[in-house]
């Protein structure tokens, strides 16, 4: 399948949506959500997707359905995974939902489910591909880990790959064990002591054949986006991935 992988923001019910319509036509739907149009409040004001955090559930649940109703899919059918920043990435099984496991990627073969991760500053990547569409956890941990690379395997022949706003380089310094990690697996460090997740990601993809797109966003400059980096205690954006 021929895709130029691209993202075009647009306001959907308030929310900040990145997508590649283009590859929606073709079935492939990709799409990365800011902070703004939810109902949590501070610290996590105010489209808090993640269950995991401290925040009220019923707000998250809210949030939830609002971002569904603006991606145009039914909240029912979101598959997630408990993010443990590693590089294993599981298979959704048919007929599942909800949480599916430990890891940190999930790869989809049908039309059925929705793939979700929740960031604040790692880089949330998809892969789609001959075998189904991967959606991945990129943080640090995860880039050295090999999670691309196993999202990459497990969609067959990868078409293309979209990497979403994340903590860049500017705003994520580092130790010297991590660039170290970098170095060794010969991925770009732009300082002395600085890393970027989601231009790792990004050259992973390209140096394996595969035409990629990483958003220009710093989730750290940017205030319509969760930060860990920045704020400490805060809420999680979604990336969303699904076939059809």
């Amino acid at each position: 399948m021929d895709i130029t992988p691209t993202l075009t923001h647009r306001t959907v019910r308030g929310i900040d949506v990145l997508s590649d319509d283009a590859a929606g036509e073709l079935g492939v739907h990709v799409a990365f959500v800011g902070r703004e149009g939810g109902v949590s409040a501070d610290p996590y004001r105010s489209l808090n997707l993640a269950l995991s955090s401290e925040d009220d559930p019923v707000r998250v649940t809210e949030n939830r359905r609002t971002a569904s109703a603006a991606l145009g899919f039914d909240p029912g059918s979101l598959v997630l995974v408990r993010q443990v920043h590693g590089g294993r990435v599981l298979e959704v099984p048919e007929g599942a939902g909800g949480v599916i496991g430990d890891a940190d990627g999930m790869v989809a073969r049908g039309p059925e489910v929705v793939l979700a991760v929740m960031t604040a500053d790692c880089a949330p990547v998809i892969v789609a591909g001959s075998k189904g569409v991967a959606l991945l956890h990129a943080g640090w941990r995860g880039i050295v880990g090999g999670v691309v690379e196993r999202g990459l395997q497990l969609v067959g022949e990868p078409w293309a790959g979209w990497v979403g706003p994340s903590i860049h380089s500017c705003c994520y310094e580092v130790g010297p064990e991590v660039v170290s990690a970098w170095t060794k697996r010969d991925l770009p460090v732009p300082g002395e002591s600085c890393v970027d997740p989601g231009a790792a990601a990004a050259h992973i993809l390209e140096r394996a054949g595969v035409p990629a797109y990483a958003s220009p966003v710093c989730t750290h400059h940017d205030q319509g986006y969760f930060s860990y980096r920045r704020d400490g205690v805060t809420g999680r954006q979604g990336a969303f991935a699904w076939l059809g």
